[in-house]
């Protein structure tokens, strides 16, 4: 459990601020990091791949995009991490695994953390970015 939360929790980061890191890049504005939208930083998709040719044979054009769409559906992901997330850290607190229990309660933090940014005015102003 531990590891796909941490696993996707890397490729929703990487698919979200990974891709909007790349596009403040590739237009030479990283102010916009802290204002995403199509006037500053246009369509998500030029920015990508960030090095190599664009083709499907560059592996890096997976990773950004495969990444890019787990971002995109970043509220119905949250919500499945944490569903899972808060009985699997109950499990683990009664069986006693204190070591389970704390990388548990790490990544479900983590997914809360990203839900409730993901809920902000910046949140939903990046999700609609990506969804451009």
């Amino acid at each position: 459990m531990v590891s796909a939360q941490l696993l996707l929790l890397a490729v929703c980061l990487v698919g979200s601020f990974g891709v909007l890191l790349m596009a403040a890049l590739h237009t030479d504005d990283l102010p916009a990091v802290l204002d995403p939208g199509l006037e500053r930083l246009g369509d998500p998709k030029d920015s990508l791949p960030p090095a190599g040719p664009d083709s499907l044979w560059n592996p890096l054009v997976w990773v950004f995009e495969i990444s890019r769409v787990v971002a995109m559906f970043v509220y119905p992901v949250a919500f499945v991490a944490l569903v899972l997330g808060v009985p699997s850290l109950v499990r683990t607190w009664r069986i006693g695994d204190r070591k389970g229990f704390g990388w548990l309660m790490i990544g479900t933090g983590m997914w809360f953390a990203l839900a409730v940014l993901a809920l902000t005015p910046y949140g939903t102003q990046l999700h609609g970015w990506l969804l451009d």
